[in-house]
């Protein structure tokens, strides 16, 4: 189990080059030292080298939104893990809903985007939820299977400690809706049982995304079976994020 919440600001295609840097500064001025929480963000491809280098000798860890299982290779518009490695970036997501839902990847695609990740020495951090439709007809779990047993088949024993992974459930994403308490309760013990059909000797990171902002956050994370989230539209605004992470910090470490 963590001993820290992880909270991880995913910037989709939001703040270039310029913007990014501004933005960072400003995390980096406000950022209070942490002793209980991990904060992670994950700029565009584009912005990634200014943010890396705003950032530097802070306790922010810099990521990608996704990355290509190659090392490199007639595949354009990709971007390689060895690349990333190579600029410094520690993780990548894979398998966001967006990429799901908007550029139809498949979940042996999200597979093998965790290997390439895996195998470049950077965390995965695999996303999988159900959409408003599937949890309506009851297929939550039936889908988070699906999505998500692909992804362990792939992953040793010995990568599954830089595995993270976020439920996010699609319908609560950029909407404003948010999933009931229990149904997070419910959907992270799933991913739990999946995890340790495994026998991984590491326990599972679990985040939970999907409209998280400063008046819900408290609650969620209590939820012993949550340790961090995945945010989107509150992790580019400074007062919202620095927010979030002081909650974090008063919050307890429930699995800890």
């Amino acid at each position: 189990m963590r001993n820290r919440h992880l909270l991880i600001g995913n910037w989709k295609m939001n703040l270039g080059p310029s913007q990014a840097a501004a933005f960072a500064l400003k995390l980096r001025e406000g950022l209070p030292k942490t002793a209980r929480t991990d904060v992670w963000v994950a700029p565009p491809t584009v912005s990634l080298a200014p943010v890396c280098a705003e950032l530097a000798g802070t306790s922010i860890v810099v990521g990608a939104q996704n990355v290509h299982w190659a090392a490199s290779g007639a595949f354009t518009g990709e971007t390689s893990p060895v690349f990333l490695a190579d600029l410094g970036i520690a993780f990548s997501l894979v398998g966001h809903s967006e990429r799901r839902t908007l550029f139809g990847e498949s979940s042996q695609q999200v597979a093998q985007r965790t290997q390439g990740a895996l195998a470049a020495g950077l965390t995965a951090v695999v996303c999988i939820g159900e959409t408003e439709g599937e949890r309506s007809a009851g297929r939550t779990e039936t889908v988070l299977e699906e999505q998500l047993s692909p992804v362990l088949e792939s992953v040793s024993r010995d990568a599954a400690g830089r595995v993270v992974l976020a439920y996010e459930p699609v319908w609560a994403i950029g909407t404003g809706k948010v999933a009931a308490l229990e149904e997070i309760r419910q959907a992270h013990r799933c991913i739990e049982s999946l995890w340790a059909r495994k026998q991984f000797t590491s326990s599972p990171v679990i985040l939970y995304g999907g409209s998280v902002n400063p008046g819900n956050f408290a609650e969620i994370l209590a939820l012993p079976e949550v340790d961090g989230a995945l945010v989107g539209g509150a992790s580019i605004k400074v007062d919202q994020w620095l927010s979030l992470i002081a909650i974090a910090e008063e919050s307890p470490v429930a699995r800890g």
